[in-house]
């Protein structure tokens, strides 16, 4: 099959509330500067279009995140962007541009990928992506996912097991999944490190797009029904307010639950892509390199007077002036209406903070 039947859809309509103040409600964390001088989005799109044109790409934003989207990728067609009326989680958001796509070109192979990670190999990714490309042009019923190798017993992944035999594409190893396996207790995912044979769940799916819809008609009818009625309003003057209806329709549900743990045919590439989800702070300090930290093993970001501080993450400003006195191990995080201080260690806890400001209606902060 011909690459120009290949595309990509960036999902860009998540909150990333864990990294709180920066991420936003209107400026969520894939629209950030996090690490280095682009978005998390922007980065997102450069390593895309190592692989592909611009044109191949679709995004699955909110509606409140049309501009920005707009902003860092100005050339992107509007008709390569499609705007969630609300957040359903990736279910809904993969099924519907899928069925968008597919209307357009019946033999559609696609990967969607998210828009908030950071990988820092781009060439192992490029790799990985197009043999995972080749995997389905060849077996079109198999989905494949590119799985990350763990680097420590992580809690707060998903885990993908893979048997011990595989197919060789483009001198890439491709392995039968197994099983998918909610985030597991510390003790499980030790196990799971010393077995070699389990990959982080990074989210990244290759399929046919007509296998992938049949797929979702078998498993999650309801859901089909709404995608179909959706597609079949699209390029109609009725189109936004049939897609304003009907997307409320949804359940909330993640495309893992809906069809990649049920589906027959799954297969996983593992790969050290140099991976992060960027999903707490912690995980951002763990990203900075040592040259980037001073003698006291702190980074500084903005104006800061870092007095006996070691150990410690300060993301200011360079119009606000912060002072630290006999800090040890501490994220500070500084925007213009907010500030974070936090232990490290306990950063995925700021979630918790959002959960106060939205229980106490402080949506101004939000």
């Amino acid at each position: 099959m011909a690459h120009d039947h290949r595309y990509i859809i960036i999902l860009a309509g998540g909150s990333g509330t864990r990294l709180y103040p920066r991420s936003r409600e209107d400026i969520p964390k894939q629209f950030q500067k996090i690490i280095g001088d682009k978005t998390l989005f922007e980065q997102t799109i450069d390593r895309i279009l190592l692989h592909t044109s611009l044109d191949r790409v679709f995004v699955v934003t909110s509606k409140q995140c049309i501009d920005l989207v707009h902003r860092y990728v100005p050339t992107l067609p509007d008709s390569n962007i499609l705007a969630e009326p609300v957040r359903k989680n990736t279910g809904p958001a993969l099924a519907c541009a899928t069925a968008l796509i597919l209307k357009r070109d019946p033999d559609a192979v696609i990967a969607s990928l998210h828009s908030d990670h950071i990988i820092l190999k781009n060439d192992t990714f490029v790799a990985s992506l197009e043999s995972a490309f080749d995997m389905v042009d060849k077996t079109p019923s198999a989905i494949v996912t590119i799985g990350i190798q763990p680097t420590s017993p992580h809690t707060g992944y998903g885990y993908i097991e893979r048997n011990g035999s595989h197919i060789d594409v483009n001198n890439t190893s491709v392995y039968k999944a197994v099983r998918f396996v909610e985030k597991p207790i510390k003790k499980v995912a030790l196990d799971y490190i010393r077995k070699g044979t389990f990959s982080w769940n990074a989210g990244y799916f290759i399929y046919n797009a007509d296998h992938f819809m049949h797929e979702i008609h078998a498993y999650d009818p309801a859901m089909y029904s709404i995608v179909t009625r959706i597609v079949q309003s699209y390029g109609s003057p009725e189109y936004d307010t049939v897609l304003q209806s009907e997307f409320e329709k949804f359940d909330v549900c993640a495309i893992d639950l809906v069809l990649m743990e049920k589906t027959k045919d799954m297969y996983i590439i593992p790969a050290d892509l140099g991976w992060s989800d960027v999903g707490s702070w912690d995980s951002v300090a763990n990203l900075l390199d040592d040259d980037a930290l001073d003698k006291n093993e702190n980074y500084l970001e903005g104006l800061t007077v870092p007095i006996d501080t070691h150990n410690t993450i300060i993301l200011g400003q360079e119009k606000k002036l912060i002072a630290t006195i006999g800090l040890n191990n501490v994220i500070v995080v500084s925007t213009d209406d907010a500030i974070l201080i936090a232990e490290r260690g306990r950063s995925e806890d700021v979630k918790k903070v959002v959960e106060y400001l939205k229980a106490n209606k402080i949506d101004h902060l939000l």
